[in-house]
């Protein structure tokens, strides 16, 4: 097993897993806010490094056929199992996983019409040079495409990488560079321009997830929220929504 493969293993960034779509169903309820644009009409979905398909519930709950693309076989496996019963083709499944790399997979499947992207936390992982692929795979596609990242000036974030073991900062630290200008260059570059950009989840994830099941404080997350057209810096997250540009 190779170090990246080491990294992505079992029994790592357990605090990545989520058992259910509470969580994602908040996030992505958020997202809907900020896209004006009806994301029903989208009857396809690729959700590229889906990881232990934290953010995957919400999709595979609002989308027809949702392709979760994994390129850690420990992870591709965990997705699985949370998703076996809409896997399962006997029984009608809608989730197709898929253990690859995004590169390979948007080179070698054909993307239907009515597609539509989404990544979540994946960007900050790779080199300068993965980005440029992966942004011009998707400009060729011509699918929008939803970029899910942390938030670089929230302070917050760093402190995670002294509570959770498993995070290094080698592997984490390109999220701070990612700011909106930086990205949206880079974006712009390759034919991708950024339709819509926000921040979203006002409160630390630990603490949303935990809000999120209690009945009181559940009611009255989303209100938090709008703190952060008042206070952006404490965001957790940062949402760009790009779509090829005319130029192109």
């Amino acid at each position: 097993m190779d170090n990246n493969n080491a990294y992505f293993a079992h029994d790592t960034h357990s605090y990545m897993y989520c058992a259910d779509g509470t969580f994602s169903d908040y996030i992505f309820a958020l997202i809907r806010d900020i896209i004006s644009e009806d994301l029903k009409q989208f009857e396809n979905v690729f959700e590229l490094g889906a990881g232990m398909g934290r953010f995957s519930f919400a999709l595979v709950s609002n989308f027809p056929h949702i392709w979760l693309i994994e390129p850690s076989p420990a992870y591709a496996e965990t997705i699985t199992k949370l998703f076996v019963n809409e896997h399962d083709p006997k029984i009608g499944g809608k989730v197709t996983i898929i253990n690859s790399t995004m590169e390979e997979f948007l080179k070698s499947h054909e993307i239907p019409s009515k597609s539509i992207v989404f990544c979540f936390h994946l960007l900050h992982h790779l080199t300068r040079e993965q980005r440029k692929e992966l942004f011009i795979c998707i400009s060729k596609i011509n699918a929008p495409a939803v970029f899910v990242e942390p938030n670089p000036l929230n302070p917050l974030i760093i402190l995670q990488l002294l509570i959770y073991r498993d995070m290094r900062m080698r592997d984490e630290f390109q999220y701070i560079t990612l700011t909106r200008k930086k990205l949206s260059r880079e974006l712009n570059a390759c034919g991708l321009s950024v339709v819509s950009h926000d921040r979203l989840c006002f409160l630390p994830p630990p603490l949303a997830r935990l809000a999120l099941k209690m009945p009181a404080l559940g009611k009255s997350i989303r209100f938090f929220d709008k703190l952060r057209h008042i206070l952006p810096v404490l965001g957790s997250y940062q949402l760009f929504y790009c779509k090829r540009s005319n130029k192109f």
